[in-house]
């Protein structure tokens, strides 16, 4: 097998107009609309109403893997901690990234252990803090270390090629951290830290650009508002902390395209990586969700089991530390779906919102044009990240799914699992 084989939106009355008479077709055919398809100003709109897929019908992803790499005791180089990135080359071979080892490590396609490069350092081909593995054109693989801002590109087999500092073009903005690749260049997300505001805020703002993997230029697409947060100033400082049931960006670059859709509604829209144009636009026209007690409580649960897991809380510091908690600001509802990711063919995955009093549903699954197809289960323990460009990626093939899986200890293990489309 080859790789690639094995701001808010709101429904303008306009289009409520136009759900509601593909509903009317829909009913009078005696037949399902489907995915209603319109054209906006140049731009090509899918407005979703019921999936293509019958029941039981659609595409499936294995329950058992075919294969698996990863060890919880044994050799060192199959036992796998923190992997940030996963990738499958054209002759089947994976090369896996580690976070703190800033390794790079490749496997042949049944999963043998072939080679190990890079490493711990500041050298040339050494991370001192990996946080992201992509390929690109000719199984090259490129490098993304945090601590020192910097892309290194490697051969297919591990050998170093070349480095290249990534420096803010903006000032006030960070360097940013990767998303996926498009030819030649690597998506990014440079963020705006020249303005701070207060309170509930989403902030701060993301400037999605693009970085050439020849010469480093950088050219900016789009500007985003960026997570929803509670910011507060305490004299010359400033704190920021994590506001619960957040809405925010989340991002998916692949096979050349990029997608992006804000949380606070089911949208999502396809982005020229050449002018930063909006191409596309998906919507599905789902109810907002309000966060309730049942939420709430599951949320302060979480909280209990975090603290006594990482900050060594007792059971009763937990319980007695919860109305501290229940007082911190949080949003009002739920956000409309957590992350999205384009497979090698162009489909879009999109996967509904999950959390606190939330299980975990399904994929659902639009084509390149946006129609509905329906939904695909993952195997559970499976690491899909929580948002796109988040460790581990998921990197879904023509007929297959690469990611990271973890079983009840914890221990990591790279699966590699058949997509059957018949």
């Amino acid at each position: 097998m080859e790789r690639g084989s094995v701001d808010r939106v709101l429904a303008a009355p306009g289009l409520l107009l136009l759900t509601m008479l593909a509903l009317q077709a829909c009913d009078s055919a005696g037949t399902p609309a489907g995915t209603l398809h319109s054209d906006s100003a140049g731009v090509a709109i899918a407005t979703a109403l019921e999936p293509l897929w019958e029941s039981g019908d659609g595409w499936t992803v294995s329950d058992e893997p075919l294969v698996e790499i990863g060890a919880a005791f044994g050799a060192s180089e199959y036992q796998l901690d923190s992997v940030v990135g996963v990738v499958r080359l054209g002759n089947g071979d994976i090369v896996i990234g580690e976070r703190f080892s800033g390794e790079l490590r490749g496997y042949d396609r049944e999963g043998v252990f072939m080679w190990r490069a890079a490493g711990s350092g500041d050298g040339p081909g050494e991370h001192r803090r990996l946080i992201s593995l992509h390929a690109f054109a000719g199984d090259s693989l490129v490098t993304f270390d945090i601590a020192q801002d910097r892309l290194q590109v490697f051969a297919p087999g591990g050998e170093f090629v070349r480095a290249l500092r990534v420096e803010g073009s903006w000032p006030g903005f960070s360097s940013g951290s990767p998303i996926g690749v498009s030819g030649h260049r690597l998506v990014i997300d440079p963020a705006d830290y020249s303005r701070i505001p207060e309170g509930v805020v989403r902030w701060p703002a993301i400037r999605l650009a693009t970085l050439s993997l020849e010469d480093g230029t950088i050219a900016a697409l789009l500007d985003v508002p960026g997570g929803e947060q509670f910011v507060e100033r305490l004299g010359e400082g400033v704190v920021y902390q994590g506001y619960e049931f957040a809405k925010g960006p989340v991002f998916a670059a692949e096979a050349g395209r990029l997608a992006v859709a804000d949380t606070e509604a089911y949208a999502v829209r396809w982005v020229s990586t050449d002018d930063g144009s909006i191409t596309r636009i998906l919507r599905r026209d789902e109810p907002i969700r309000p966060v309730t007690s049942v939420h709430v409580e599951a949320w302060l649960d979480e909280m209990a089991e975090r603290n006594m897991t990482y900050n060594r809380y007792t059971r009763e510091q937990a319980e007695a530390a919860k109305p501290g908690w229940r007082d911190r600001p949080r949003a009002e509802t739920l956000p409309a779906l957590r992350s999205i990711h384009l497979d090698a063919t162009g489909h879009l995955w999109v996967e509904p919102y999950f959390g606190p009093g939330v299980e975990r549903s399904p994929f659902e699954v639009y084509a390149p044009d946006g129609t509905w197809l329906g939904s695909i289960s993952m195997p559970p323990g499976l690491d899909r990240g929580a948002t796109a460009g988040s460790a581990p990626h998921l990197e879904i093939g023509d007929d297959y799914v690469l990611g990271v899986w973890r079983d009840a200890q914890g221990v990591e293990y790279v699966r590699l699992y058949r997509l059957d489309k018949s």
